[in-house]
C-alpha cells in the first residue's frame, strides 16, 4: 500500500481482514496501536522513518513475517516475544542497542536479521530458538557472544562478521546443523578448535581478522567447499588442510606466509587456490603446483 504525501496511516485504511499488508518504501513516521486485523499473517514496514513500533503488534496471534528493516527504531518491545506463529522477523539497518528478553520465546522463528545495527553482545536468550535456521548479525558492535548459541539445533547460516569480536565460544562447534559460517571482519586472535566437529559445514570465513594460527582440527571438516582465511596473520598453515578433500576455493592471501604444506597438493577438487599478497612466498611445493594441471588443469592459484 502506498500512502499520499501527508495521508496519515490510521484504523481507516483497515476496514478489510487483510492476510499481508505491505506498507514499506513509504515515509511513515508511526503505526497506529491497533490495526484491527485479526487474522493479518504478514506486515512488512521496511524503509520507512520509524522510530518506535507499538507494543500491540504481539497481539496479532496470527502474525507469521514481520518486516522492519531501514527504519530508525532504538528499540523493539518486549511484547513481539508473545508472537507464537512469527517465523520471519527482520529488524536489519536500524539502530537498535538490545533486544528483549522475551525474544527467547519466539520458539517458531526461522529467519531472523538483525544485520547493521548497534548490538554490543548476542544475548543467551537466542540459543532458545529451536526452529531457527537463519541467524544475520553482521556489522553491528559485537563484543561477545553467548555461549548458549550452541544449542541451537536447527540454524543452517550464521553470519556473526563485521563486528568487533576478539573471539567466539567453543559451543559453536554445537551446531551439528551448520552449513555457512561467517566470522570474517572481526578482531579473532584465534579460532576454536571445536569448529572442526562441523559436519554440515560448507562455507567457513574466517578472513580480515588477526590469526596468527589454524588449528588442525579444520581438517576434519569433511563437507567444507571454501575455506577463507586471507587477511590475517598467518606465517604457517596445518598439513591437516590436505585431508579437506570436497574443498573448492581456498583463500590464503595477504597473510605473512613463507611456504605452504605439501598435502595442500592432496586437494584434487580444487578450483581456487589464492595466496597473493604473501610477499615472503617465493615458491610453492612441487605437489601443490601440480594441482594447476592435474585433472585437466582446473585449479588457479594465484600468487
Amino acid at each position: 500500500m502506498k500512502l499520499k504525501c501527508g495521508e496519515p496511516l490510521s484504523k481507516r485504511c483497515f476496514q478489510c481482514q487483510l492476510v499481508p499488508l505491505h506498507l514499506g518504501l513509504n515515509q511513515l513516521t508511526s503505526v497506529p496501536a491497533s490495526l484491527g486485523l485479526t487474522a493479518l499473517e504478514e506486515l512488512t514496514l521496511n524503509d520507512n522513518q520509524l522510530e518506535s513500533v507499538p507494543a500491540e503488534l504481539g497481539s496479532i496471534a496470527t502474525l507469521k513475517v514481520l518486516w522492519l528493516t531501514d527504519n530508525k527504531l532504538t528499540r523493539v518491545p518486549k511484547e513481539i516475544g508473545n508472537l507464537g506463529a512469527l517465523t520471519v522477523l527482520k529488524l536489519g539497518s536500524n539502530q537498535l542497542t538490545s533486544l528483549p528478553n522475551q525474544f527467547g520465546q519466539l520458539t517458531a522463528l526461522e529467519k531472523l536479521n538483525l544485520e547493521h545495527n548497534q548490538l554490543t553482545c548476542v544475548r543467551a536468550e537466542l540459543g532458545r530458538l529451536a526452529a531457527l535456521e537463519q541467524l544475520r548479525l553482521y556489522g553491528n558492535q559485537l563484543t561477545s557472544v553467548s555461549k548458549e548459541l550452541g544449542n541451537l539445533k536447527a540454524v543452517r547460516y550464521l553470519d556473526l562478521g563485521g563486528n568487533k569480536l576478539t573471539s567466539v565460544p567453543k559451543e559453536l562447534g554445537n551446531i551439528s546443523t551448520l552449513e555457512t559460517l561467517d566470522l570474517a571482519g572481526n578482531q579473532l586472535t584465534n579460532a576454536p578448535a571445536e569448529l572442526g566437529r562441523l559436519a554440515e559445514l560448507k562455507t567457513l570465513h574466517l578472513g580480515g581478522n588477526q590469526l596468527t594460527s589454524v588449528p588442525k582440527e579444520l581438517g576434519n571438516l569433511k563437507a567444507v567447499r571454501y575455506l577463507d582465511l586471507d587477511n590475517n596473520q598467518l606465517t604457517s598453515v596445518p598439513a591437516a588442510l590436505g585431508r579437506l578433500t570436497t574443498l573448492r576455493i581456498l583463500s590464503l592471501a595477504d597473510n605473512q606466509l613463507t611456504s605452504v604444506p605439501k598435502r595442500l597438493g592432496d586437494l584434487n577438487v580444487l578450483d581456487q587456490l589464492r595466496l597473493g599478497g604473501n610477499s615472503g612466498l617465493a615458491a610453492l611445493p612441487e605437489e601443490v603446483e601440480q594441482l594447476s594441471t592435474a585433472h585437466g588443469g582446473i585449479c588457479t592459484i594465484t600468487m
